[in-house]
C-alpha cells in the first residue's frame, strides 16, 4: 500500500528519532492515549496502524527527552515576536532551526532539548509558550 503524503511526514519524523502520535482530524487533540510515547518512540508498525485506523489523521511530536526536542510556540496574535526579540536581547540570539508555521498564523521554532530536565511552560513570556517533557505539538503538514 502506498503512503500517504501525511503517512509519509509521520514516518520522517520517526526516522528523525522523533515521538509521532496521531491527532485526531482537524483538532490538536490525540487521537490515542499518548502516555506511552512519552517515554518511547512508536514502531513503524504502530505508525502504520494508526494510518489504516486513521487515515485522515494529523500528526503530533511528543517534545522533550523522549525526543531530544524543545519547541517555542510563538503566537504573534499575542505579542510573541516582540516578546521573542525581547528575549534574544536579554538572552542572545537563537541557533538557526527548523521552523514551521502554526495554524493560528504563529510559528514552532524546534530546538534541541538540554541536557537538563525541561517541562512545559506556557506564558514564558506574552506569546511565547515552551513546549518541552509532557508537552506535543501538532506538526506539518497537518491541518487544524
Amino acid at each position: 500500500m502506498t503512503m500517504t503524503k501525511m503517512q509519509a511526514a509521520a514516518s520522517a519524523y520517526l526516522r528523525r528519532g522523533w515521538s509521532v502520535i496521531p491527532i485526531q482530524p482537524k483538532s490538536k487533540l490525540p487521537a490515542t492515549s499518548w502516555a506511552p510515547f512519552q517515554q518511547r518512540l512508536p514502531t513503524e508498525q504502530e505508525l502504520a496502524g494508526w494510518f489504516d485506523r486513521w487515515p485522515d489523521m494529523n500528526i503530533g511530536i511528543v517534545t522533550g527527552a523522549v525526543s531530544g526536542l524543545v519547541v517555542l510556540d510563538v503566537d504573534p496574535r499575542h505579542g510573541g515576536e516582540a516578546s521573542l526579540r525581547q528575549l534574544e536581547e536579554a538572552y542572545g540570539r537563537l541557533a538557526e532551526t527548523i521552523e514551521a508555521e502554526t495554524g493560528g498564523g504563529g510559528r514552532h521554532l524546534y530546538l534541541q532539548m538540554p541536557p537538563r530536565l525541561l517541562r512545559n511552560k506556557a506564558g514564558l513570556a506574552a506569546g511565547v509558550d515552551v513546549r518541552a517533557d509532557g508537552g506535543i505539538v501538532v506538526a506539518p503538514p497537518s491541518v487544524h
